[in-house]
């Protein structure tokens, strides 16, 4: 089914996240689009919204792969003021805990089965359906950040890529029920503006239980990619910056600002490799 514009303006609930919407039939990137323009909008929240996108890409430089009207593909502009809001850590954080909820909900999918996975995908069932990419922009009179997210909404199986780390599927596939992407839209936004306020008031300790509701289970082991170093550890939840936790055999407590989650496993044979 198309995207109808006025549609997701009609269900749309929140006071500035969205209020200020293009829509794109095809575009290269809507992260890309939205910083090199975001001199255009004046409200916090701009949205850009595109069918397909032919450069669409995730952290790493990584391709996202999308079918044109069977996926939402949406960014969305930020303008936080470094030196009052939270860490800009929490910033994917908030983005992911807000696609949680709202699937949990819109979706009536079960908390137990979504996971977030540290600090930028959400897994059904252990596969991708969604995945955040957040870029900024700093200049000497303006610094902005844009959210870019993707979801797999209605793939088939034959429809997603297979060389990916983590297998991927849609929500579709996942037995869970999409009447209409503008709805679930609309709803995401209005999720992640609430928790953006709570990121503004620094109140970190509300989006860190939020982010608990679906992350790892405390103490689960997992090996994390920090740069060229493999680290093993069990999860002990994300702390005040939005690094991850990761408490190493000797019982110490490593924080972890940029990386990637594997398995054990994968770390296993990784660290082999090396």
């Amino acid at each position: 089914m198309l995207w109808d514009q006025d549609k997701f303006l009609r269900e749309l609930r929140t006071r500035r996240f969205g209020r200020e919407a293009v829509f794109f039939q095809e575009i290269d990137s809507t992260n890309r689009w939205l910083l090199e323009n975001e001199g255009r909008f004046h409200l916090t929240g701009a949205t850009a919204i595109a069918e397909h996108q032919s450069a669409g890409h995730g952290r790493l430089g990584r391709r996202w792969e999308d079918v044109p009207g069977k996926a939402l593909l949406f960014s969305i502009l930020l303008r936080p003021n470094k030196k009052s809001s939270a860490p800009l850590g929490f910033i994917p954080i908030i983005a992911g805990v807000a696609l949680a909820q709202t699937i949990s909900d819109v979706c009536e999918c079960s908390p137990k089965r979504l996971q977030l996975k540290w600090p930028n995908d959400l897994l059904i069932d252990d596969y991708k359906v969604a995945g955040v990419l957040a870029e900024s922009v700093s200049a000497k009179d303006k610094f902005c950040v844009v959210v870019g997210i993707g979801v797999n909404v209605y793939q088939e199986a034959e429809e997603l890529p297979t060389e990916t780390r983590l297998p991927a599927s849609s929500l579709h596939l996942s037995g869970l029920t999409v009447s209409l992407r503008e709805n679930l839209l609309a709803k995401i936004l209005f999720r992640f503006e609430k928790l953006y306020d709570l990121f503004l008031e620094r109140r970190v300790q509300e989006i860190i239980q939020s982010w608990s509701t679906f992350s790892l289970p405390s103490g689960s082991k997992f090996a994390v990619h920090s740069g060229t170093e493999i680290v093993h550890g069990t999860y002990e939840g994300i702390g005040n910056d939005g690094q991850l936790l990761l408490k190493k055999s000797n019982g110490s407590i490593q924080e972890i600002y940029s990386g990637e989650i594997v398995s054990e496993t994968e770390g296993q044979r990784d660290s082999a490799r090396g």
